[in-house]
């Protein structure tokens, strides 16, 4: 009986110490994509899209810390390349709109009552530098077309080019969501990291 016992309890430690399961090799691995999904949309260190399609937006929800969107849900801003649109005027049924404060202090303080909201309206461009011939709903103070001339009043762009080189301008925005929430927002780049161009990159913060 006793040997019975102790094979028993022998064969038992045997099966819960092989039954533990081992480190997988992939151990780590999610936690690091988690990271670097994480990373990818934070306001703090800039966002970057890829919007690189010349045919298809790019919807980012900013109530949502930028994740990307479909058409039919909730959004704020949308992509395509250099252009930009708020969900507003012709660009969506949203309250949105953007608005150039006039500024290039990103840390400053603001309160979203520096400049008007101005709706996304449908514009044409013959074509251009970086601009392909088109017309697109866009919003006009932040993306409005290089080759307008003259240039309306408050109409601008988020960009400078020269040699074939797209450079972001330091103005800050304020951009209005679809909700009417309010949002600093400040254009960083237009290039990824290996340099491949309609990655464009911006900082934010909800007011």
């Amino acid at each position: 009986m006793k040997l019975l016992k102790t094979l028993f309890i022998a064969s038992s430690l045997f099966l819960i110490f092989n039954c533990i399961p081992e480190k997988s090799e992939d151990d780590g691995t999610s936690a690091a994509m988690l990271l670097l999904v994480t990373e990818a949309v934070s306001a703090s260190d800039g966002t970057t899209i890829n919007a690189s399609s010349t045919t298809n937006w790019v919807y980012v929800n900013l109530k949502a810390n930028a994740s990307i969107v479909g058409v039919g849900d909730a959004w704020d801003l949308r992509f395509k390349r250099y252009n930009i649109g708020t969900n507003s005027g012709t660009s969506g049924s949203g309250n949105g709109g953007a608005c150039n404060t006039g500024s290039t202090d990103y840390s400053a303080t603001y309160t979203g009552s520096e400049c008007t909201k101005v709706v996304d309206v449908q514009l044409s461009s013959s074509g251009g530098g970086p601009i392909s011939g088109s017309t697109e709903s866009i919003n006009p103070v932040i993306s409005a077309p290089l080759d307008l001339d003259p240039m309306p009043a408050g109409y601008g762009t988020w960009y400078s080019y020269s040699n074939t080189i797209l450079t972001a301008k330091p103005n800050v925005y304020i951009i209005t969501g679809e909700n009417g929430a309010k949002y600093v927002l400040q254009m960083l780049d237009y290039y990824n990291s290996a340099g491949t161009s309609g990655y464009p990159k911006f900082r934010w913060r909800k007011l």
